[in-house]
C-alpha cells in the first residue's frame, strides 16, 4: 500500500475527509513507509499554491508542517494527563518516522515585529524522546539537541541579536559576533554569548536549570517578576544551577565532558542523584522507570 499525498494535501488544507487524519497518523507513525514518504513528498510540496515562490527550498520542510499540524491537532483536544502520555507517544513515533527525511518545519509570521506587512520565517527543530540531532543555524553556528527536546529560530538573524527559544536541552557551538550577542531564551532564563560553547539543560518539568560553559564567556539572566536579573558571568568549567521556583542560585565547578557527553552518544553521571539518574535514563531510552522504594 502506498501513501495517498493528496489526503495529506486535503489535511493541510482543513479539508480531510472522514477517517482521513487517522489514516494521516497510521501512515506517518508506521516505520514501513518511511521510503514512500522519502519518495514523494516532493510531489505534495510543489502542489502547495501558497509556497510558490520558495521553489529552491528543500521539500521535506513539508513533512515537518504535517507534523507540526498533527501535533497542535492533538493538544488542542487534550483529554487530559492520561490522554497527555498516548498522545506523546503517538506523536515521537511520527517524528522518528520523519526523522531521516527532517524533523524541521517552517512557517511563515506575516505580522512580526517590523511590521504588519514584513514577513519573518522560522523554523523549529523537535528531537523526538530517545534521539539526539544535531543542527546548524543561519549564522553558521551548530550544536546538538538532545532527546524531547524543541529549538525555536529565524531562516534569517536581522535583528540586533541573534534570538532563538530553547525547550529541553542542547549544546550550542557559537561563531563570534561581537557586535550581534547569540540569545538562548527560554522559560525562566536567558543565555547570552558572543563567541562560545555552552550547554543549556532546561527541562519545563525539572526543578532546575543547568548551564554549563565550555569555552568563552557567558551572561545569565533571570526573569524574575516580568523583569531580568543578572545571575552570573560563567567561566569555562563552570556549571550555573538555578532553581526558578524557589530562585535560589549556586556556581560549581564541574567536568565538562562528563556534562556534554550526551551529545558523543554517551550518559555519563557523577555525584548526581538518583532521581536525577532515572530522569535522564527515561529522555534517553524513551522509558519509564517507576522505582517502588
Amino acid at each position: 500500500m502506498e501513501i495517498d499525498f493528496q489526503v495529506a494535501k486535503r489535511y493541510l488544507e482543513g479539508k480531510e475527509g472522514k477517517g482521513e487524519k487517522e489514516q494521516i497518523i497510521d501512515w506517518f507513525s508506521d516505520i514501513r513507509f518511511e521510503k514512500d514518504i522519502s519518495k514523494k513528498y516532493r510531489l505534495l510540496w510543489d502542489e502547495l499554491s501558497d509556497q510558490e515562490d520558495m521553489e529552491d527550498c528543500d521539500g521535506s520542510i513539508i513533512l515537518g508542517r504535517i507534523y507540526h499540524k498533527m501535533k497542535n491537532d492533538e493538544f488542542k483536544n487534550l483529554p487530559g494527563k492520561r490522554g497527555l502520555g498516548r498522545i506523546l507517544n503517538v506523536l515521537s513515533k511520527i517524528a522518528a518516522v520523519l526523522f531521516i527525511p527532517l524533523v524541521v518545519y517552517m512557517w511563515i509570521n506575516k505580522e512580526s515585529e517590523t511590521g504588519v506587512n514584513s514577513k519573518t520565517a522560522f523554523s523549529e527543530i523537535y528531537s523526538p524522546l530517545g534521539t539526539r540531532t544535531m543542527f546548524c543555524l543561519p549564522d553558521g553556528s551548530s550544536g546538538w539537541l538532545n532527546g524531547d527536546s524543541y529549538l525555536e529560530f529565524p531562516t534569517h538573524f536581522s535583528g540586533k541579536t541573534r534570538d532563538v527559544h530553547l525547550k529541553g536541552e542542547a549544546y550550542f557551538d557559537i561563531v563570534t559576533d561581537p557586535e550581534k550577542p547569540f540569545i538562548v531564551k527560554g522559560e525562566h532564563t536567558d543565555v547570552i554569548a558572543y563567541g562560545t560553547s555552552f550547554n543549556v539543560q532546561a527541562y519545563p518539568e525539572d526543578p532546575e536549570i543547568r548551564i554549563t560553559l565550555v569555552n568563552g564567556k557567558i551572561r545569565l539572566l533571570a526573569r524574575i517578576d516580568g523583569k531580568a536579573k543578572k545571575l552570573a558571568d560563567l567561566k569555562p568549567n563552570q556549571m550555573s544551577v538555578y532553581y526558578p521556583d524557589k530562585k535560589l542560585h549556586r556556581i560549581e565547578t564541574v567536568d565538562v565532558n562528563s556534562v556534554t557527553a550526551w551529545k558523543e552518544g554517551k550518559l555519563v553521571f557523577r555525584d548526581e542523584t538518583f532521581t536525577e539518574v532515572v530522569r535522564k535514563i527515561n529522555r534517553w531510552y524513551n522509558v519509564e522507570l517507576i522505582i517502588m522504594d
